[in-house]
C-alpha cells in the first residue's frame, strides 16, 4: 500500500504543476516503485505490455480516418445534410451541430477529433445566428463528447483491452444511450433557443434535402460499413479502423476531390501526433495500474462498500460520483486505464452487468472530462469560439444535468445498454 500512496501523491502533485498526464503517471510510478525497493524492471515490462495489443492498433487508424474526413470535406457534407433535416426547428443550428456530431462519432471514435472537426465549422455560424459564445461552445463540447460513446470508440477499445471485455458488445451498448444523450442535449438546446429567441433556419425544400442526402451518402455509409462489419464478424475493430482509413482516403481524393496527395503528409503528421500521445498515456497508465493491483486497492474498496451498503444501485451511484470527481481532474483515457482495473472487479462482486458498468464508466468519465479543471474538449471549443470560462460556465450545468439523467437511466434500466449486445451477440 505504501507504494500506491507514494505514487498517487506524486502523481497529483505533478498534475497540478502542469506536467503532461503521461509523464506524471510514468514518473510517479517509477518513484513509487523505487522508493519501496521494488525492481524497476517492472516499469519496462508494463510499458511494453500496455501497448502490445492488437486491439490498440485501432487507435491510430481511427485517428487517421477522422483527420482524413475533416481534410477531405466529409464533415462539411455531414453538416449540410444535418442542416437540411433539422435546421428549420427552434435552435436548429445547435441541433445541426448535435446531429452532425452523432454521425461523425460513428467514424472518428474520439471526442477531440469530433469536437475540432465539427466545431471549426459550426461554432462561428451559431455565434452569428445569436447564440452566446458560451452556449455555442458548450453545445459543441457536449455534442463532440458523443465521439467515445457512439461506436467506434477509442476509450471503449482501451477499456476492453485491459478488462478482457468484448469490444463488439461494448460498441453496440453505446448506440442507444448515445442517441438518448443526443436527444436530451437537443432538448436543452431547444429550451435555451426558445428562451433567447433564437429561431430556426429557413426550411429546406424536398429538392434541397435530396441534394444534401446525395452529397453526404458516401459519408453516411461509412459508419454502417464499420459497425456492420464488426457485428457480422467480417472484421475486427482494428481491421475496421484500417478500412475506415482507406474508405475516407478514396472518397476524399477521388470522389470529393478536396484532398490532394500533397496534403497527405500534414494529415498523417496530425494523426501520428494524436495517436502517439494517446498510446503514451496508455503505456504510462499501465504501469500505474500495476501498482494499483499490487496494492490490492480493489479489494479495499469492495470491503469498504460492503460495510456501507449491499444495494447494487447505491453502489453504482457511489461509483458514478467517484468517477465524476476523478474525471474532473484526470484526462479520460488515463482515468479509464487507472479506474477500470480497480472498479470492474468491484462491479462484478456486486453482480452488476459488466457491459452495463463499462458503459456507465465510459460515459461518466467522458462527460466529467468536459468540466474544468481538465476540461480538454471544452477548452478546444473555447479556443475555436474565442470564449472565456466565465462565458461558458453558466450554460454547462444544464447540459451536464441532462447527461446525469441519462446515466441514472442506465443504472436503473440496464436494458438500455444490454438490449443491442444481447440481440446481436
Amino acid at each position: 500500500m505504501t507504494m500506491f500512496v507514494i505514487a498517487f501523491v506524486i502523481f497529483i502533485i505533478l498534475l497540478f504543476l502542469g506536467v503532461p498526464i503521461a509523464f506524471s503517471m510514468g514518473l510517479a510510478s517509477i518513484i513509487g516503485i523505487a522508493a519501496t525497493g521494488n525492481s524497476l524492471a517492472v516499469v519496462g515490462q508494463r510499458l511494453f505490455s500496455g501497448i502490445n495489443s492488437f486491439s490498440l492498433m485501432a487507435i491510430p487508424f481511427f485517428m487517421l480516418s477522422g483527420e482524413l474526413m475533416t481534410a477531405g470535406g466529409i464533415s462539411k457534407r455531414l453538416v449540410n445534410f444535418a442542416s437540411a433535416l433539422v435546421g428549420r426547428f427552434t435552435g436548429g443550428l445547435g441541433m445541426v451541430d448535435i446531429l452532425t456530431s452523432v454521425i461523425f462519432a460513428g467514424v472518428s471514435g474520439s471526442a477531440a477529433a469530433d469536437t475540432a472537426a465539427i466545431g471549426s465549422i459550426m461554432i462561428e455560424p451559431m455565434k452569428k445566428k445569436g447564440y452566446p459564445k458560451g452556449l455555442a461552445c458548450v453545445i459543441q463540447a457536449t455534442a463532440g463528447s458523443l465521439g467515445p460513446i457512439i461506436p467506434p470508440s477509442m476509450t471503449m477499445i482501451i477499456y476492453c483491452s485491459i478488462t478482457n471485455q468484448s469490444i463488439g458488445e461494448l460498441f453496440m451498448a453505446g448506440i442507444i444511450p448515445g442517441i438518448i444523450i443526443a436527444a436530451a442535449t437537443a432538448l436543452v438546446t431547444f429550451l435555451y433557443a426558445k428562451k433567447l429567441g433564437i429561431k430556426g433556419e429557413k426550411g429546406a425544400t424536398g429538392a434541397e434535402i435530396w441534394k444534401a442526402t446525395k452529397d453526404a451518402v458516401l459519408a453516411l455509409i461509412m459508419p454502417i460499413i464499420i459497425i456492420g462489419g464488426i457485428v457480422s464478424g467480417l472484421f475486427t475493430a482494428t481491421e475496421a479502423g484500417a478500412i475506415a482509413v482507406f474508405y475516407a482516403l478514396f472518397i476524399s481524393i477521388f470522389v470529393y476531390h478536396e484532398l490532394s496527395i500533397k496534403d497527405l503528409p500534414r494529415v498523417f503528421v496530425g494523426a501520428a501526433a494524436s495517436s502517439t500521445m494517446a498510446l503514451l498515456i496508455v503505456a504510462s497508465a499501465n504501469v500505474f495500474s500495476w501498482i494499483v493491483a499490487y496494492a490490492k486497492v480493489p479489494t479495499i474498496i469492495v470491503n469498504a462498500l460492503v460495510s456501507f451498503t449491499d444495494s447494487k444501485y447505491v453502489i453504482m451511484i457511489l461509483l458514478v460520483i467517484f468517477l465524476l470527481i476523478v474525471g474532473m481532474f484526470i484526462e479520460t483515457l488515463s482515468a479509464t486505464i487507472i479506474c477500470a482495473p480497480i472498479l470492474m472487479p468491484v462491479a462484478m462482486q456486486f453482480g452488476i452487468n459488466p457491459i452495463q458498468f463499462a458503459l456507465i464508466m465510459v460515459i461518466t468519465l467522458v462527460y466529467a472530462g468536459v468540466t474544468p479543471p481538465v476540461g480538454g474538449v471544452l477548452f478546444i471549443t473555447m479556443g475555436i469560439g474565442k470564449a472565456k470560462m466565465k462565458e461558458v460556465l453558466p450554460y454547462l450545468p444544464a447540459y451536464l444535468a441532462a447527461v446525469v439523467v441519462c446515466i441514472l437511466l442506465l443504472i436503473f434500466i440496464p436494458q438500455t445498454a444490454t438490449f443491442l449486445p444481447g440481440l446481436l451477440f
